[in-house]
């Protein structure tokens, strides 16, 4: 597929070369290597308009930049790249490249779109495990869950490709429905609507419509929703979604007799898991607890859609493991687990990593270091209140930090001031074989600076 043909399409000027697609591009000038595209986006503290001389030099084949920031000399002295000149913020023009990509592939099924507060990356790591050997699906590495990121990942599906999945999130009201707009999923999942970014969103029923904005899509056939969320089986209702599923403890797709326990150094979780066909299958997998069931179960419903039987998802269960920041265990050197849950948190997912550390029969200690939970506005206070008791109920082996602890009566004699104490810390209770270290906080906490250093 041409990108001129593309470009028209998406009413951008092309100047330079004509070239093929796909192609990987990247929002990083460090990042972009020769052959690579590069899109120039405007940020609070840079503008990627500057670094365009940088990935020409480093052999950029495409560079996307807003006409006003074109220079003639560009493509005088590197006349082998590619330039696509947007009227808009290049965000939009990304966008809209990739909205007339996908809508180019000629072999594309359906474009399966996950959002919800909490699970939205393992769902989509669940799915592609369970869908990869039966279709030609694309979706991105990492979480590109932003209407870049989604733009970046179409851009770089290949021509056949059948099935593509994606991930929304969004700190804002309108964000979702942006992404929708210009790619509009075929099937939408909402895993769970929780407090979560209420700085911006103001309340759990604000949390609600942004998530809902994924049923905005005007190429909606399958609305797949957490049925155990009456709130979000509520709005499905009113909103008269078409083939909605329904996922959970209760739904068509469910999960029942589910255990936690602690085998041979790790969690497992044990659960029968009943599929779209009706057929249910044992589940036995090294998950961080039973909360993650959630978004396996939501795995299924959307694999269940996709017309997969139970018979090939529970094949493709092995391949279903934690993520990197989410629930992977790691060693320390003397032999204690690391729990790491340090890629973000929210209260729900707080509280559900406590109830695994309680409930798995964990032999020896279990020590807790827990940062703040950001993005939480007015509330944020009264929500820490609640995991700070909660986590005394777990374990007397407790490590805060982050600011929002302060205002908890009786936190302050658990908090340390810098990530560096929060290590010694750990370090002086000598940590040992049977011992399991939950590490968890929000991203912005950088505790992944405790993992690294208390690993092997």
């Amino acid at each position: 597929m041409k990108l001129s043909q593309i470009a028209s399409r998406a009413n951008v000027e092309l100047r330079g070369p004509d070239r093929e697609l796909p192609v990987c591009i990247r929002v990083d000038s460090r990042e972009t290597k020769a052959g690579e595209g590069f899109v120039a986006l405007r940020g609070e503290h840079t503008d990627g308009h500057r670094f365009i001389e940088d990935v020409l030099n480093a052999g950029a084949s495409l560079v996307v930049c807003e006409q006003s920031f074109y220079k003639d000399e560009w493509s005088a002295a590197h006349p082998e790249c590619s330039f696509v000149l947007t009227p808009e913020r290049c965000e939009y023009g990304l966008a809209r490249l990739a909205s007339a990509y996908a809508a180019s592939l000629p072999e594309l099924k359906e474009i399966v779109a996950i959002t919800g507060s909490v699970g939205k990356t393992s769902t989509k790591n669940y799915a592609q495990a369970m869908l990869e050997d039966h279709f030609r699906l694309h979706t991105a590495g990492g979480n590109y869950n932003t209407l870049i990121g989604c733009g970046v990942t179409v851009l770089a599906a290949p021509l056949d490709t059948q099935v593509l999945l994606l991930e929304m999130g969004a700190n804002h009201a309108g964000e979702i429905a942006e992404m929708v707009r210009y790619l509009p999923p075929t099937v939408a999942a909402v895993t769970e609507v929780a407090p979560a970014h209420l700085e911006s969103f103001g309340s759990v029923r604000g949390v609600l419509d942004a998530k809902s904005e994924i049923f905005s899509s005007t190429q909606l056939r399958c609305a797949i929703v957490n049925g155990d969320n009456e709130l979000l089986t509520r709005r499905a209702q009113e909103l008269n979604l078409p083939g909605t599923i329904r996922f959970g403890r209760s739904g068509q797709v469910f999960f029942s007799q589910e255990r936690i326990s602690w085998k041979d150094g790790r969690f497992m979780v044990d659960a029968i898991m009943t599929g779209l066909d009706g057929i249910s299958f044992k589940i036995s997998l090294p998950l961080a607890g039973v909360h993650q069931l959630y978004p396996l179960c939501c795995a299924c419903a959307i694999a269940g859609r996709l017309g997969l039987s139970s018979r090939d998802i529970a094949a493709a269960l092995p391949k279903c493991r934690n993520s990197a920041g989410r629930g992977e265990v790691k060693r320390s050197e003397s032999g204690a687990a690391i729990l790491d849950e340090c890629y973000n948190a929210s209260p729900a997912a707080m509280k559900a990593s406590l109830v695994s550390m309680r409930d798995a029969g964990i032999p020896g200690r279990r020590i807790l270091v827990l940062g703040e939970m950001l993005e939480l506005g007015e509330g944020a206070a009264a929500l820490h209140e609640e995991i700070f008791d909660r986590a005394l109920q777990v374990s007397g082996d407790l490590f805060l930090f982050g600011e929002t602890w302060k205002s908890v009566p009786g936190a302050e004699d658990y908090l340390l001031d810098s990530v560096e104490e929060l290590i010694a810390s750990v370090d002086k209770l000598d940590p040992r074989e049977g011992d399991v270290i939950l590490v968890k906080g929000s991203r912005g906490n950088h505790l992944e600076r405790v993992v690294k250093a208390l690993e092997l």
